[in-house]
């Protein structure tokens, strides 16, 4: 990791702090603001890997993977903006499942580490652990209790979790591998 991306995952790590702190102080535009900001996210995100496949991975093996990706990463920007005039146990839902596709994601990643004798699978595993717990404890609170103030303290948890653990990583040595 270079010092371009190093500190590009800090502000990134502060920016989802801030987002967390947001979320749990802010009483009125909680949703708004989620929305929003995921909505742009995605889009972003979504945009920038449609622009990479045109430019480049058209060309590559595995190119189409990262076509089919930017589309359902567009998608879903336009899935969450639509989400505005719905009522919060939806998007609690929605949080729940995407929580809980990011924790399945992290510890297939981290197993998957760990058969590769990577040193860092066990924070992959421990992340995606994490992210399965909060989306169990979100969609109890949020979806069995009809409570969305607790799912929302929940969530604005797990927001600053992953700005503390992307900040974590800046932190953590890479390793070079040198080919004689």
């Amino acid at each position: 990791m270079n010092w371009l991306q190093r500190i590009r995952k800090i502000v990134s790590g502060i920016l989802l702090i801030a987002a967390g702190a947001l979320f749990i102080i802010l009483p009125d535009i909680k949703y708004m603001l989620l929305l929003a900001g995921l909505g742009i996210y995605l889009l972003i995100y979504g945009a920038r890997m449609m622009i990479y496949y045109f430019t480049m991975a058209r060309l590559m093996v595995g190119g189409r993977a990262i076509l089919y990706k930017s589309v359902i990463l567009l998608d879903l920007a336009m899935v969450t903006v639509s989400m505005t005039s719905f009522s919060p146990m939806y998007l609690i839902i929605y949080l729940v499942g995407v929580y809980a596709a990011a924790g399945v994601i992290d510890i297939l990643r981290g197993l998957e580490a760990k058969k590769l004798d990577a040193p860092e699978w066990k924070m992959k595993f421990a992340s995606g652990l994490f992210n399965i717990v909060i989306a169990g404890a979100a969609g109890v609170s949020g979806i069995a209790l009809r409570s969305a103030d607790i799912s929302e303290y929940i969530f604005g948890g797990g927001l600053i979790w992953s700005g503390v653990t992307n900040i974590a990583d800046t932190f953590r040595r890479t390793r070079i591998v040198y080919i004689q």
